[in-house]
């Protein structure tokens, strides 16, 4: 690889960020950032032992299609700069890519791109025709000195670490690849944000079927593209296993190009969390500020002119049965807590729509629990039919403000 200045690096940076934002250029996938945590905490990070000099293939599904399309990179928690030596990308799944299909991908022109700490490149257009719920690979070489910093924890996809033509082992995480641009406009773009159940947890792996995936299917013939920014482990208020929502949402949504809708389902960790052995020292939260928070999103969504439809928070009764979690997940005061912001956000007078999750998955027989036909198994996350009626209960009239 050819020896970069800071300097050339930054600028490299400049132009390919610059023309990633065009007016017509549609998001059709997205994986949030978050900062690749330490040893110490609860969850492997589902990373290999190093990235240094290795061939990462990342298999996807777009939620829209177009002719050609761009990729982007994040460096977005990283100290030192990062090394990408090349890139490439190929129509199908991992065993395609293997066939020779791959196409470089370049960045200003040249096929390696150094990504400076704390930001993200978007790549050159390239020429491949694809559809909506179309599935492509996308390869990365990364430089000799190249350390994450940077990922997506709970991709609900495997992908791979390459030697060669061989897999030499599989990952459970996204590395790097925060977002895939295609050149066809959409009528509307949507981003759905939360927490695990957004990000998918429960659902069956590599199947895409968390609930953005049916709602991306269902709305695509209609002219609407959707997107995931869940994170799992994400809170409304505080760091989770990623930064707040309110920390986030201007960079993962309010800048995505084109967006007018956000989907946002997001609370249970700030209810379950206190006290319990994710946050064994914090206060209990309390409706005040969680009413506080969403206003702030509101705000936010105001000034930018985004819709902002909210979800009510499901039940969680029982969550994480086994688990050092168990005892303290849940409580009858949580629970209160989680109804009287549920019956706060079904008045309209704050947000401009709202989905009610709570009705849709609860046990009509015990309401503080989830319907066990939509259960994944945790008493937490819904599993794959759970997802669906999720994706079923988010009409387009919802999301674009028409009368139902």
């Amino acid at each position: 690889m050819k020896p970069i200045t800071a300097t050339t690096a930054l600028m490299l940076f400049a132009l390919s960020a610059g023309m990633g934002h065009a007016k017509d250029w549609t998001p059709a996938w997205a994986a949030s950032p978050e900062a690749v945590w330490s040893t110490e905490f609860d969850f492997p990070t589902g990373l290999p032992d190093s990235i240094a000099g290795q061939f990462i293939r990342q298999p996807l599904t777009l939620a829209w299609g177009g002719d050609s399309l761009r990729i982007t990179l994040s460096n977005s928690y990283g100290t030192r700069p990062l090394p990408v030596d090349a890139a490439t990308v190929a129509p199908g799944g991992a065993a395609a890519a293997l066939e020779g299909q791959e196409q470089p991908v370049l960045f200003g022109g040249n096929p390696w791109v150094i990504i400076p700490p704390g930001a993200r490149i978007t790549s050159d257009p390239v020429a491949l025709t694809i559809q909506a719920g179309q599935r492509i690979s996308i390869t990365l070489r990364y430089g000799d000195d190249a350390v994450a910093q940077d990922f997506h924890w709970d991709a609900r996809e495997t992908s791979f670490v390459l030697d060669g033509d061989r897999i030499d082992e599989e990952i459970t995480a996204r590395v790097s690849l925060a977002g895939v641009l295609t050149d066809h406009p959409a009528e509307m773009v949507v981003v759905a944000m939360g927490d695990s159940i957004t990000d998918g947890n429960g659902a069956t792996m590599n199947e895409d079927v968390l609930w953005p995936d049916f709602l991306a299917r269902r709305l695509a013939p209609q002219g609407v593209a959707v997107i995931n920014a869940g994170i799992s482990g994400g809170r409304l208020l505080s760091e989770g296993m990623g930064e707040s929502v309110l920390a986030r949402i201007d960079r993962d949504a309010f800048a995505v190009p084109g967006i007018d809708a956000v989907v946002l389902l997001i609370g249970t960790n700030d209810i379950a969390w206190p006290g319990s052995p994710f946050a064994p020292d914090e206060a209990p939260m309390t409706l005040e500020r969680l009413q506080a928070g969403i206003a702030a999103i509101a705000a936010k969504a105001r000034i930018h002119g985004v819709r902002l439809i909210v979800g009510t928070v499901p039940p969680f009764r029982g969550a994480l049965p086994g688990t050092p979690m168990e005892a303290t997940y849940w409580s009858a005061a949580k629970d209160t807590l989680r109804s009287e912001f549920n019956d706060w956000l079904r008045k309209p007078d704050l947000i401009d729509g709202l989905v009610d999750f709570d009705a849709v998955l609860r046990d009509p027989d015990e309401p503080s629990r989830l319907r066990p036909s939509f259960d994944s198994g945790d008493r937490l996350h819904p599993g794959d039919v759970g997802n669906k009626a999720m994706a079923a209960a988010i009409s387009l009239e919802l999301l674009k403000g028409e009368k139902q």
